[in-house]
């Protein structure tokens, strides 16, 4: 990428950090990242974080069964803070919905 992203992401972690580009770069995308291990409760604990968002990309989403993440809630969570947000359902290990990601991020540049 090499120069200043135009993409800003919050994060919702365990420190529940959030970070932002400067306003003077400008930003073309906004994401918020929800790790399945933090639950399906964050879109009701945060919900500026979501409402600011463009999407809502679900993290670690090979880990849902193993802890015992409910999608269904989670959805429903999201549609409740944010009607209509688009939500994208990740795993680095299996490469689930990164290539859509990628693209994602690519087409707002």
């Amino acid at each position: 990428m090499g120069g200043r992203s135009k993409i800003s992401t919050s994060s919702l972690l365990r420190t529940s950090a959030t970070w932002s580009a400067p306003p003077a770069l400008g930003e073309a995308l906004r994401l918020v990242l929800l790790s399945v291990t933090e639950g399906e409760d964050k879109p009701l604990k945060y919900p500026t974080i979501f409402n600011t968002a463009d999407v809502a990309v679900l993290t670690k989403i090979d880990l849902a069964t193993a802890v015992e993440f409910d999608l269904e809630t989670a959805m429903r969570n999201i549609e409740a803070v944010r009607p209509g947000m688009k939500v994208l359902a990740t795993s680095a290990k299996t490469g689930q919905g990164v290539e859509e990601l990628l693209a994602l991020i690519t087409s707002a540049r």
